[in-house]
């Protein structure tokens, strides 16, 4: 896989972001040390910090993320959702969200998270038309989600 951004521009980004709090860098280091190699399909922490001002800047309430892995990206979003937003996270693994649970509650995000361990074209299939979502995060997996966006 080819880097999208050069070691510079990365280097820039994360010199200038806000550095991850205590919670992020726990649950980075602890994905690190639990899954080894999987721990690659964590998100970065910039790339964390893109999407909470994404989540803000679109104002939106009510977000989907299909595969959560060990958590990092949900508390990203979550934390950009108004206090009475709502996140449903899908996932298949019960061992991967349940050390996300544990840094939900941490990071002050579990009552906003809303977790389905079913494969996401079920859960997303059976959702209702409304309310809408308003932000998707939509994760690598190893089969094509295929589903239409009613609008």
């Amino acid at each position: 896989m080819t880097d999208i951004l050069t070691p510079a521009v990365s280097d820039y980004l994360l010199a200038h972001c806000t550095p991850a709090d205590q919670v992020l860098l726990d649950l980075a280091a602890e994905t690190r040390t639990t899954f080894g190699g999987a721990a690659g399909m964590q998100i970065s922490h910039d790339e964390g910090e893109l999407l909470t001002m994404l989540v803000r800047l679109t104002g939106a309430r009510q977000a989907v993320e299909v595969g959560v892995f060990t958590g990092y990206s949900a508390i990203c979003i979550a934390r950009g959702l108004p206090k009475d937003g709502r996140l449903l996270a899908c996932d298949v693994s019960q061992e991967w969200t349940g050390v996300a649970r544990r840094y939900w509650e941490r990071a002050e995000v579990a009552e906003r998270i809303d977790l389905r361990i079913a494969p996401a074209l079920d859960t997303l299939r059976a959702l209702p038309f409304d309310p809408a979502l308003d932000f998707a995060l939509l994760m690598r997996t190893r089969k094509t989600i295929r589903f239409t966006i009613r609008s």
